[in-house]
């Protein structure tokens, strides 16, 4: 969504008091520019008659303290603030028109409606601004009229005059509410929903959440060759209606053209988005959906932009109703150094069991990131973004150190003659990063933890990229003992020739092989894995085993190692402990 070029400039245009801060200034001045004349032309009147208006006075005092005070905490003015300094600003005026009586300035204050009407039109949307001229102008009108000595004339002629006044500032309000709405469902045009977008950005603080939905509806163009552009036009009409049911009062929901709509999730992390936008899925025709996150310092361009990358990606990838998140770019090196200062990041064991005593032999380190604004961060989000932008070395080291440092532990905890692993996963960054053999090894030594009771998981991918590099911070592990397994065997390319190239001890199935797996069905892709390790002399350990007839057909063909929800989840390393270590294993 490209922001068009502004020149400078002091006029007016459509979302100049979008923002809080703007919005706040504005109706801060206004009650500045009211209160002051008006106490001022109080006191005077008091000086000169010695017969002050309180009213008057209190009510000058009064716009004076709540305007300081609006254009003091201007960045806290958002809508309900601004309405509720609207109405105060109308019951004031009421006020001073009620206690002139039928002196001339009376008039003067008949026509604060109509200010109060513009600044509305300004500072709020337009479909609400009506709300001001619709009630704020009769109220004036019949109090002028019930004034006692009023001259009809006069009444008549400042009432045709407010009501023209009234209508004209109605017709703009209608005029920029319909240029901001789309005519066939009624909610918000792109138009429009760039000028909701605007405000969220600028009201809603670094800190808070902010998540943007763009999404097309699946195959919509066979709508409209079975049903005609009728047909397509009540399909559209129907969708929003049901997306817009099922979404939170603090949404907005804008129609960007065709097919393609956009959702702001104010207070939404992008997790929190897609759960939402699942819910709606099972009740509205299926559509795909890009997910994005607010970072920071972002623009609505590139924000909105991330968004329809994501959505483009979700239609790439084929397969009706699919989500996809854009991550986003917040994995920096100085970012991920600021979260792992701040204790963002931590770790979490799952369990690698021995499928005949069912106890733990090992544990695989997970790495996870409660991020202050996004929630939960899943790894499959934040790890390629890390590897991506370099910090997966910084986050690498950060999980090493803690992961030695735990498996020392265990060892103190079972001894030397029942030892227990760990699992560390490393990316092609990391093995190909200068001295990353020699920096596991020195932990290793500074923790006193053997090297055979750490095991470095690369996946085939990964023995692919910069060859030479990999193969020498392997044969650097290796040689001191640390143990090489090749993680998701069997998804990657030209896996046979990496077995020949790369000196490994373990091959762990995919666990999308061992699913395969049930009491009908065999997997004929883990079954040759098992029969290949056997003959290389590779251990061979299972992921995802999730159902006892998995493990029993594991067992049967000489897999022996497992690891999966049939056993535990991925839980804290002192619940591992409690559970693997201290007392006999339990199935999660």
């Amino acid at each position: 969504m490209a922001r068009s070029a502004q020149r400078l400039s002091v006029g007016y245009r459509p979302g100049l008091f979008n923002a809080a801060e703007s919005a706040g200034f504005l109706l801060g001045v206004a009650q500045l520019g009211f209160g002051l004349p008006l106490f001022l032309y109080a006191w005077h009147d008091w000086v000169q008659n010695d017969d002050p208006n309180v009213v008057l006075l209190a009510v000058g005092a009064s716009l004076l303290v709540t305007g300081a005070l609006g254009a003091g905490f201007r960045r806290r003015m958002r809508v309900p603030l601004r309405h509720l300094a609207l109405c105060w600003m109308g019951v004031m005026g009421l006020l001073c028109q009620t206690a002139t009586g039928s002196e001339p300035i009376t008039f003067t204050f008949a026509w604060t409606p109509s200010l109060l009407a513009l600044i509305a039109f300004a500072v709020i949307p337009a479909a609400q601004s009506l709300f001001y001229p619709a009630v704020f102008i009769p109220l004036s009108l019949i109090v002028l009229a019930l004034h006692p000595g009023a001259d009809p004339a006069d009444v008549a002629m400042t009432s045709l005059l407010m009501l023209a006044t009234g209508l004209g500032l109605s017709w703009f309000a209608r005029s920029a509410l319909l240029a901001e709405t789309d005519e066939l469902t009624g909610i918000n045009n792109f138009a429009g929903f760039e000028q909701v977008l605007s405000a969220a950005m600028r009201d809603t603080a670094p800190t808070e959440p902010l998540s943007l939905v763009r999404l097309d509806i699946n195959e919509f163009a066979l709508v409209n060759r079975r049903r005609g552009r009728e047909g397509g036009d009540m399909a559209i009409v129907t969708f929003v209606a049901d997306v817009v049911k099922a979404l939170p009062n603090a949404a907005t929901m804008g129609r960007v053209e065709g097919d393609a709509f956009a959702i702001l999730l104010p207070g939404f992390t992008a997790a929190a988005a897609r759960e939402l936008m699942e819910r709606v899925q099972g009740q509205v025709a299926q559509f795909s959906a890009g997910i994005s996150s607010r970072e920071g310092s972002e623009s609505e361009s590139e924000f909105f932009g991330r968004a329809g990358k994501a959505l483009f990606e979700a239609q790439r990838v084929g397969g009706r109703g699919k989500m996809i998140i854009h991550g986003g770019y917040y994995a920096s090196p100085a970012a991920v150094r600021d979260g792992l200062r701040n204790g963002e990041f931590f770790l979490r064991f799952q369990a690698v069991v021995d499928l005949v005593t069912g106890a733990a032999i090992g544990a695989e380190a997970l790495v996870r990131w409660q991020h202050p604004t996004r929630g939960l961060v899943s790894p499959a989000e934040f790890i390629p973004l890390c590897e991506a932008s370099g910090s997966i070395v910084v986050l690498g080291e950060w999980v090493v150190r803690e992961s030695v440092a735990e498996a020392a532990n265990w060892r103190r905890l079972r001894g030397d003659a029942d030892p227990v692993s760990v699992a560390i996963n490393a990316s092609a960054r990391e093995l190909t990063s200068a001295g990353y053999g020699e920096f596991v090894l020195a932990e290793c030594a500074s923790a006193g933890l053997p090297p055979a009771l750490v095991h470095i998981e690369v996946t085939e991918t990964h023995f692919g990229s910069d060859a030479a590099a990999v193969r020498d911070t392997i044969r650097v592990l290796r040689g001191a003992g640390v143990i090489i397994s090749m993680d998701d065997f069997g998804t990657g390319h030209s896996s046979l020739s990496r077995l020949t190239e790369i000196e490994l001890d373990v091959i762990k199935i995919d666990q999308s092989f061992v699913a395969a797996i049930d009491t009908e069905r065999d997997s004929p892709v883990a079954d040759l894995t098992i029969r290949l390790a056997a003959t290389l002399g590779l251990q061979v350990i299972a992921e995802g085993v999730e159902t006892e007839a998995q493990a029993e057909w594991l067992r049967e063909r000489g897999c022996l190692l497992a690891q999966g929800f049939l056993y535990s989840r991925p839980v804290a390393a002192d619940e591992f402990v409690a559970r693997f270590l201290v007392q006999p294993v339990t199935r999660a």
